[in-house]
């Protein structure tokens, strides 16, 4: 029995993807509030009792992607054989993220980025996992620095902020079609930051 174990998570954790990604094409083209969970439940071909074994509600769904990704955020930033300094791990995710979102020029990307933050409930669990990010990056910076505090406000947690902060700027920004190049953007953002903040990193 014990064998099989690994084989069933390895079915559910495709489960919640396809269900995840099912979520997010059908939120990108009709709309969150017009999207049913039993549309997505057809669109991934399961019935709906299966996306509820996953998912408690479509608020929970609209954020499940967000949730898997600082999860392994954490997992990468956190590792004890990390190899480079905070702004190293933060460019290569940035990197990663951007890449990933431009596929179909960033069709889909931008309209949940668009749609989401008009509803409150969803909203609010994203600005909740930027926190996460923001704590994460705070935490890891406070190790790469000879730190100090601005009044109350420790230099790491303002590096933090300013990443967090500029990173979801540059989102907006594509998401508006205010920029073509996601990746040249999102990474000329980390570098400025670091530059700013380069005599604080222990040698």
């Amino acid at each position: 029995m014990a064998t099989q174990f690994p084989l069933r998570e390895k079915r559910k954790a495709q489960t919640r993807a396809t269900l995840i990604q099912a979520a997010m094409e059908l939120f990108a083209n009709n709309g969150y509030q017009e999207t049913t969970l039993e549309q997505v439940a057809e669109k991934a071909g399961l019935h709906v009792q299966t996306l509820y074994r996953h998912f408690r509600s479509k608020q929970e769904l609209a954020t499940a992607g967000d949730q898997d990704l600082l999860e392994e955020f954490r997992a990468i930033i956190t590792a004890p054989d990390r190899q480079g300094n905070t702004f190293a791990c933060w460019r290569a995710w940035v990197v990663q993220m951007s890449d990933a979102v431009s596929q179909d020029d960033g069709k889909i990307f931008r309209s949940l980025v668009r749609q989401r933050w008009s509803v409150a409930t969803v909203s609010t669990h994203i600005i909740a996992i930027g926190h996460e990010y923001e704590d994460l990056l705070a935490e890891s910076l406070a190790r790469d620095f000879v730190d100090s505090d601005t009044n109350g406000v420790s230099q790491a947690r303002l590096a933090a902020i300013a990443l967090w902060a500029a990173s979801r700027h540059i989102q907006r920004r594509y998401a508006n079609e205010q920029l073509g190049d996601l990746h040249t953007e999102a990474v000329g953002v980390v570098d400025s930051i670091e530059a700013l903040f380069a005599h604080l990193i222990k040698p």
